[in-house]
């Protein structure tokens, strides 16, 4: 399996330099990848389920133009989103932007997409609508695909019309930048939806990010990647994380076991940090 760190962009807030020294530190530790977090503003706690946040206010870099930064100071770490909301995007500017990282990183990116959240949409006039925003998704990925083949686009869809568009330059990946799908199991749109691309990066009820409930993370695992190697003829990435708090000793050999591809490390003993030393230490376990 692969170890992939997250960045979390909040954190750092204004620090930008910050979220560069730590991907360069967990370049040289071998780490296989950092991902950045991939919203306009951190999400309030109404959107997420209530209780305070201590983030709420603070900047969130965007992580494509850091990634940017993060590509010039490297050679082998992987350059990834923890989740792009492709919905809330122009395609066409999405595919220009990310071709040209994997050009300037020679092949480094993957895009880990999701519907994103109230606060993504709501408040920059786009109304939160969850199955508009599922179809808006949808149809984006579809050109994001025809863009990076280089193929003339036409398109006249629900949300977005191409007239006859070729756009230059190709990523160095072929045929396409890889495209991993996130959700919430035991949603199975996350299982569905990613069958159709090239993998899934879900959370799920006591993975770290949700709470959990009376099912064990382990059963969770078990399931949807059952789920996904069900729905996907040719089954790619799974990425899920990689220390659950109500997992047992085993969780990294289960990972194995069931079909994990990628172990992401989000936070250390409960809480959302940067911190230079413990990324230079390396993915541990």
């Amino acid at each position: 399996m692969k170890r992939g760190l997250i960045l979390p962009n909040w954190v750092a807030g204004e620090d930008v330099d910050l979220l560069v020294e730590a991907a360069v530190a967990a370049a040289d530790a071998e780490w296989d990848g950092v991902f950045l977090a991939d919203h306009l503003v951190f999400p309030p706690p109404s959107d997420v389920g209530g209780g305070n946040c201590p983030f709420a206010d603070m900047a969130m870099p965007d992580p494509w133009i850091t990634h940017a930064a993060i590509a010039a100071r490297t050679e082998r770490i992987l350059l990834g989103s923890w989740v792009t909301p492709v919905g809330r995007r122009q395609p066409w500017q999405l595919a220009r932007d990310l071709a040209t990282l994997d050009r300037l990183s020679g092949g480094r990116v993957l895009l880990a997409v999701g519907l994103g959240r109230r606060s993504d949409y709501d408040p920059f006039g786009t109304p939160w609508d969850l199955r508009a925003v599922a179809r808006r998704t949808d149809e984006a990925l579809e050109l994001l695909d025809g863009f990076w083949r280089g193929e003339p686009v036409h398109h006249r869809g629900e949300h977005f019309e191409v007239d006859d568009v070729t756009l230059l330059p190709r990523p160095v990946q072929r045929p396409r930048i890889p495209v991993v799908v996130g959700g919430l199991w035991p949603h199975r749109a996350v299982v569905r939806r990613g069958a159709r691309w090239d993998g899934i990066a879900p959370h799920f009820p006591g993975d770290g990010v949700l709470p959990g409930d009376e099912t064990p993370p382990e059963r969770h695992l078990r399931a949807l990647v059952a789920a996904y190697h069900e729905e996907a003829a040719e089954p790619g990435e799974v990425m899920v994380l990689d220390d659950p708090p109500a997992a047992g000793d085993d969780w990294r050999d289960l990972a194995a076991e069931v079909g994990v591809t990628w172990l992401l490390t989000a936070k250390h003993d409960g809480e959302w940090r940067i911190d230079l030393d413990e990324i230079a230490e390396g993915p541990q376990g």
